[in-house]
């Protein structure tokens, strides 16, 4: 009896915790809402981190390096020539979870608030301190016949949430979401006896997106009842753009024990220009972008090293990054540059392992994760786990975010 009655006790309590999250969560959410309405100075569209859609764990936790190296499902994001490389069929459907360093600890403290705790009391909290999620489910099939063609296709949905508060003489809060439903399908193909693989895309994204921007405030609400959710993005909101992607890798023959291999990427070819109504300005169109990539990838027994090096968006149009647009400035080019390496035990093929280890620097701030795949010789089950940096402000070191992200994917 004494049992019964502990356990109800804890539940009572968890459910109390839980309503108690939901309910500050929401007021916090929803009196940013009514900031940006009765009490902003000045609203400003924030520029910085470089988003992209369908980031990979393996590139993440190598630097987020991948036109060079690309021989997996994530070549359709990063250089679809890689598509020719892969030595298998591969389908998978991955779940994946990233979230900032201080969202978890965020959490647990506004659970510990009194039910009569106040706006304020939550901005206090979150002051200086970045909020980040992010979330990608997926279906993939990569499908090579032989060595003449290989043939690739993804098709998921991800989602991104961005919010923080800092400047506690001014208060600001950044705030922005986006909603992706992603289809990608892409071809590859080795040409002059295998020295070149060359392939090319199809990507079609259909967005809801609130930009993230950020908001002065002359004065903070002291005071919020508000228990009502706020619903920022729904699937019938979506905007549809289409674009192509290009790319080719070159595998070099000078030191060809090394296996060094040079890759280009043209995406977004033509821009990424969504159907928008006329008085519409989000979700915004994104530029062409223009990346290169240099790989080394030696194996000597039951060991894989890979070695990567990319510069990303070489003209710097980006559209997140308005400031590098107008100041082409050595932070730029830091912001641009990744580099990676990963140590493979027991390849299972052209991109898996069944343990790998993985450390690299993504925009100059250090990079780690692992890789592993439980039943040895197949994929049947790979888990990934990546921690990186990447900077949301205009130079290096302005609003460096942490972040880990972590991938179960089933499949074969």
């Amino acid at each position: 009896m004494i049992i019964v009655i502990k356990i109800c006790i804890q539940r009572k309590q968890l459910f109390l915790n839980m309503s108690r999250i939901h309910y500050h969560i929401g007021n916090y959410i929803v009196g940013i809402i009514l900031l940006t309405l009765v009490g902003v100075n000045t609203i400003q569209a924030q520029t910085g981190e470089l988003r992209r859609p369908g980031q990979g764990v393996r590139n993440l936790g190598m630097g987020n390096a991948g036109i060079g190296l690309s021989f997996d499902e994530n070549a359709l994001f990063y250089n679809p020539a890689g598509l020719a490389g892969v030595d298998t069929i591969l389908v998978g459907f991955p779940f994946l979870m990233e979230i900032s360093e201080d969202s978890v600890s965020i959490i647990k403290e506004i659970s510990e608030l009194s039910g009569d705790s106040t706006t304020a009391d939550i901005v206090a909290l979150l002051m200086g301190r970045r909020v980040h999620f992010r979330n990608l489910i997926d279906l993939n099939l990569i499908m090579p016949f032989g060595e003449l063609l290989t043939f690739g296709v993804a098709s998921g949905i991800e989602t991104q949430f961005d919010f923080g508060v800092r400047n506690p003489v001014s208060i600001e809060i950044d705030f922005g979401f986006r909603l992706d439903r992603i289809q990608n399908f892409g071809f590859a193909l080795p040409v002059a006896r295998g020295r070149w693989l060359v392939g090319a895309g199809v990507e079609t994204i259909e967005r809801c997106d609130i930009p993230l921007t950020t908001a002065t405030f002359g004065t903070v609400l002291t005071n919020s009842n508000i228990s009502s959710s706020f619903g920022s993005c729904k699937l019938s909101d979506l905007k549809r753009a289409q674009t192509f992607n290009f790319g080719f890798q070159k595998r070099l023959e000078t030191a060809s024990a090394l296996k060094m291999t040079w890759g280009f990427t043209a995406n977004n070819l033509g821009g990424l220009k969504f159907k928008r109504s006329d008085n519409e300005t989000s979700p915004e169109d994104q530029n062409p972008e223009y990346s290169t990539g240099i790989s080394w990838q030696p194996s000597w027994g039951p060991l894989r090293l890979l070695y990567a090096l990319d510069i990303r968006d070489l003209t710097m149009k980006h559209a997140d990054d308005t400031y590098c647009q107008s100041k082409k400035g050595t932070d730029c080019i830091w912001k641009r540059l990744h580099i990676g390496t990963e140590i493979g035990i027991f390849p299972i093929d052209s991109g898996a392992s069944t343990i790998a280890v993985r450390a690299g620097f993504n925009q100059g701030y250090f990079t780690y994760g692992f890789e592993l795949n439980p039943f040895i010789f197949f994929r049947g089950l790979n888990i990934q786990y990546a921690v990186y940096k990447t900077e949301t402000g205009n130079q290096i070191g302005d609003r460096p975010d942490k972040r880990k992200v972590f991938q179960l994917n089933f499949g074969f």
